[in-house]
C-alpha cells in the first residue's frame, strides 16, 4: 500500500535503518527509480539510516518485501527548493588536496588546492560520502607519485572523480556512466569548472563503448560502483588497464572485500593500498 500523496508535496521519501552487512542489497532496492539516495551514519549503532527520494510515492509493502521484512517509513515531503537548500547547508570539502565546494563558495585562496565546483544535483557524487572521498584520497596520493595519460572513470555520476584527475594530471579523462542524468550531468559538471576540453562523459553499461575501447589500454580506473558488479567487471576491467596500471574501487562495504579482491586477484592484479572509511572501503590495485 503506498502513502496517499498530501496536499503541496512533490516528493516522497523512503526512511530504512539497516545493518552495515546488508547495506549494498538495501541501497540497490532504494535506489531503483530514485531521483536521489543518502546514507547516514547512527552514532555508537552497528547501522546506518538511509534514505530516498521518489517523484511519485513508493510502495511500501512491496519495499518491506523486498527488503526482507526491515521496516520502512514513507513519508511525503513538502515541494521546496531542495537543491539550493542543501547549497546552503553544505560546506566545502577537502579531500587531501582536493578542495569541492558549491559554486556559492569561493575557491580555495592556496593556489596547491585542486578546486572543483559540484553543486547538489540528480546525480551521485557531491564528495560527501564515504566512497567518493575515499575515492579522492586515493588519486591525490597517486597524483603525488605517478604521471596518468589515459585514465577513466567509470561509474562517474556526477563527475566529481573524472574532475578531480582531470585536475590532478591535466589530461583527458573518460568517464561513463549507464544513467544519462549522469552523462549528461557530469557533461554540464565539466564546463562549470572549465574542464570539457579535458572530460568526455559517455553513456555505457561497464565498458561496452567504442570510445573506451578505442581509448584502451588505459592506465588508471576508477570505479565508484557497488560490489557485486564490481566483482562481475573484473575481467574487462583488467582487460582494459595497462600492465602497471592502476585501478581505485569503491562502493563497498568492509564485509564485500573478500568478494571483489578475489575477482581482481584472479585476474592478475594485487592490493597496494586501502582506505576504510566508516565501513566502506577503497581499494587501490595494481596490475
Amino acid at each position: 500500500m503506498s502513502t496517499p500523496p498530501e496536499h503541496g508535496s512533490k516528493y516522497w521519501q523512503a526512511t530504512v535503518v539497516a545493518p552495515r552487512d546488508r547495506l549494498g542489497a538495501v541501497e540497490a532496492i532504494l535506489e531503483a527509480g530514485a531521483l536521489s539516495f543518502s546514507d547516514f551514519e547512527i552514532p555508537n549503532s552497528a547501522h546506518r539510516r538511509l534514505e530516498a527520494l521518489y517523484d511519485s510515492p513508493p510502495d511500501r509493502d512491496a519495499l518491506i518485501a523486498a527488503l526482507g521484512g526491515l521496516p520502512v517509513e514513507v513519508s511525503a515531503i513538502e515541494d521546496r527548493d531542495w537543491v539550493s537548500e542543501s547549497q546552503l547547508l553544505n560546506e566545502p570539502i577537502r579531500a587531501g588536496r582536493f578542495y569541492l565546494r558549491g559554486s556559492h563558495h569561493p575557491p580555495h585562496p592556496a593556489p596547491s588546492f585542486f578546486d572543483i565546483v559540484v553543486d547538489a544535483g540528480q546525480a551521485f557524487g557531491t564528495g560527501r560520502h564515504e566512497t567518493t572521498y575515499g575515492c579522492l584520497l586515493a588519486l591525490d596520493a597517486l597524483a603525488k607519485r605517478r604521471r596518468v595519460r589515459r585514465p577513466v572513470d567509470l561509474g562517474c555520476g556526477s563527475g566529481v572523480l573524472a574532475l578531480a584527475m582531470a585536475r590532478a594530471w591535466c589530461c583527458p579523462v573518460l568517464a561513463a556512466d549507464i544513467d544519462p542524468i549522469a552523462v549528461a550531468v557530469t557533461r554540464e559538471n565539466a564546463v562549470h569548472n572549465g574542464l570539457a576540453p579535458l572530460v568526455r562523459a559517455v553513456r555505457a553499461d561497464g565498458l561496452k563503448h567504442r570510445g573506451l575501447t578505442v581509448s584502451a589500454p588505459h592506465d588508471l580506473i576508477v570505479a565508484n560502483i557497488l560490489a557485486r558488479p564490481l566483482a562481475k567487471l573484473a575481467r574487462p576491467v583488467a582487460g582494459a588497464l595497462v600492465p602497471g596500471g592502476v585501478l581505485v574501487l569503491s562502493g563497498l562495504l568492509e564485509g564485500q572485500e573478500t568478494l571483489v579482491r578475489n575477482a581482481y586477484r584472479g585476474q592478475g592484479l594485487r592490493l597496494f593500498g586501502r582506505i576504510a572509511l566508516s565501513g566502506w572501503l577503497t581499494l587501490l590495485m595494481i596490475r
